[in-house]
């Protein structure tokens, strides 16, 4: 299958994973992409498109580029596919808090979801839930829509037995500080666990960036090492796997119900023990005590509590995390998920 793959900007991970795994099942790609300030970008697609991508099967516009569906379908009569991941109402408004629930910003992103996900012959989303959600809220056909988890890319984050870890009992946090993640939640059970000589290592930047570094000068923490920089992959790996335990999304909030982030298939793949508030995204893929370990949502006291329950219990952490790693290359890999994405492609 020869598929055109556009969008405006194909360097996120949603779209390199899914680039990747699609050529290991053997399509052929034909990639546009530009970014160009303004309606230029659009010109520059089209002359784009003409030039290489009409003579492919199909056509499937990346992660957050929903505008481009109905462009492309202005373009072309081959059918056009929307790897959408999620809605962006849910991404801009309930994430990055780009305006209020009920707003000028709310009702734009919602009208972009709308025309993207009724123009798609086909959209691909995060969860089962984030399915039944785009379903009901924006009355699609179900017949229109398919579930195709995030994944990570494993050639980046994977397992490597001689990287030693740390002789302090520790916890990496890594994601963008973004409403749903709860590194406040992180921060805060740090506290809780300065008596217990336990690190929380916490790898991240973000929108809640001031807010976190506030918090910590605050609780005057003296067992949080925070890293805001962006590291090479290298050090990023080994920064996590040197770690013993690490932590998922945190926060009591309705994001969680839809999303399963980057970093629980990260951890999976790395036979890292991933400890996560417990939410209907997350547990679509993973069960407690089997594949993960779970706390309630947004407490940062039953997270410390759990945290040194765990640092106690090593067998119970190795036990896990080999489950959930050979869940992943079981049923996670790029190769695997793309796989199912190009059978629902030709369906």
């Amino acid at each position: 299958m020869r598929i055109c793959y556009v969008n405006f900007n194909l360097k996120n991970p949603r779209d390199q994973i899914t680039l990747r795994g699609l050529r290991e099942n053997g399509a052929e790609i034909v990639e546009i992409a530009d970014n160009t300030p303004g309606w230029r970008k659009y010109l520059n697609i089209a002359r784009l498109f003409r030039a290489s991508g009409r003579d492919c099967d199909a056509v499937m516009v990346g992660y957050v580029g929903g505008i481009l569906v109905p462009f492309m379908k202005l373009l072309t009569r081959k059918p056009v596919f929307y790897n959408a991941l999620c809605t962006f109402f849910d991404g801009m408004i309930l994430s990055r808090l780009a305006g209020r629930k009920f707003s000028f910003a709310s009702a734009w992103y919602f009208l972009l979801d709308l025309l993207a996900f009724h123009a798609a012959a086909r959209s691909f989303v995060e969860t089962t839930a984030q399915k039944e959600k785009v379903r009901r809220l924006y009355k699609v056909n179900r017949r229109k829509l398919s579930m195709d988890y995030v994944g990570t890319d494993d050639r980046e984050f994977f397992y490597d037995a001689s990287v030693p870890k740390l002789n302090q009992f520790s916890v990496v946090f890594r994601g963008m500080f973004l409403p749903e993640a709860g590194a406040d939640i992180a921060v805060r059970a740090a506290k809780e666990l300065e008596s217990a000589g336990i690190l929380i290592r916490i790898l991240g930047r973000g929108l809640l960036l001031p807010e976190i570094e506030k918090l910590i000068r605050e609780l005057a923490l003296k067992n949080l090492e925070l890293i805001t920089e962006r590291l090479p992959i290298e050090d990023l790996r080994r920064k996590m796997l040197e770690c013993h335990l690490s932590l998922g999304q945190l926060a009591a909030h309705p994001r969680l119900e839809t999303t399963i982030p980057h970093k629980a298939f990260e951890s999976m793949s790395m036979k890292l023990p991933y400890l996560t508030a417990a939410n209907r995204g997350v547990l679509e893929i993973l069960q407690d005590n089997e594949t993960c370990f779970t706390v309630p949502p947004g407490d940062y006291r039953a997270l410390a509590a759990k945290i040194v329950e765990l640092r106690d219990r090593p067998a119970d952490l190795s036990r896990v995390a080999e489950n959930a790693h050979a869940l992943f290359l079981r049923e996670y890999t790029p190769k695997i998920l793309a796989g199912k994405m190009l059978s629902a492609l030709k369906a």
